[in-house]
């Protein structure tokens, strides 16, 4: 094997040569194993919020299970970085919770499949959650979704749908930030004055009885809607071109 250094997280990662870390190891051979480090490098690409202490997290609730060197360093196969790639593919592009996840691997459901995709998509339209499995969806703690949910940014339907899954994910990112579910209220007031107003202009095709108008006026409400968001985009960017003026 190639030359090993220790990483501050506790584990190792080999020296790479700049190009790719989960093929090539210092000496230029080939790998069969790859450190938590490589892995994570590697598929942060395709999963930019995947971090080691994930990873970890990922392994006590033993959705994968890896093999570890006698210091006690975490070493991936080529099969366990496609397993875990088939997880956060689940998990962020999907919003399956982990328990979900979980029961389809002990079930034996192929990994690597290239149709999950669009399976998992139609049966998701349909698809609710309670408070936990949303959580656990967005990997967060329950009281996040109990806050999003009290002051009426997700659930307004009654139910915790998909849509109120990436509606959390989103939130989630803004509480990075300081940004907490108590400020989403003038954000959600915002959005519900401009609907109030795209409604009254369409009030007329909506309340026609004819299908197909109503049809068509909300598809039109939908076009302001986009309209709308990149409007405040460019409007949010000039602001923020200002900031260091």
């Amino acid at each position: 094997m190639g030359r090993v250094v220790t990483v501050g997280d506790g584990d190792q990662t080999p020296q790479q040569d700049g190009s790719d870390g989960l093929t090539m190891m210092e000496n230029g051979g080939p790998k069969d194993h790859y450190t938590i480090g490589e892995v994570v490098a590697r598929l942060r690409k395709e999963f930019p919020t995947l971090s080691v202490s994930k990873v970890r997290y990922l392994e006590r609730r033993r959705l994968i299970n890896l093999t570890r060197t006698r210091g006690g360093y975490r070493l991936f196969s080529p099969q366990d970085v496609e397993l875990l790639k088939y997880i956060l593919t689940l998990q962020d592009k999907e919003y399956l919770p982990l328990k979900v996840i979980k029961k389809r691997i002990e079930g034996g459901v192929p990994v690597g499949t290239s149709d999950s995709g669009g399976e998992l998509s139609r049966v998701l339209e349909d698809k609710t959650y309670t408070r936990e499995e949303l959580a656990d969806a967005i990997d967060t703690e329950l009281r996040f979704v109990e806050e999003l949910q009290s002051v009426g940014v997700v659930g307004r339907g009654g139910e915790l749908t998909q849509r109120d899954v990436e509606i959390s994910r989103m939130a989630l990112e803004m509480a990075k930030y300081g940004i907490q579910p108590r400020h989403l209220r003038g954000i959600m007031a915002a959005v519900e004055r401009e609907a109030a107003m795209f409604k009254q202009i369409l009030n007329p095709e909506l309340r026609s009885g004819d299908d197909q108008r109503v049809q068509d006026a909300v598809n039109k409400a939908r076009h302001l809607a986009a309209v709308d968001s990149r409007l405040k985009d460019l409007m949010m960017a000039s602001a923020i071109d200002n900031f260091a003026s």
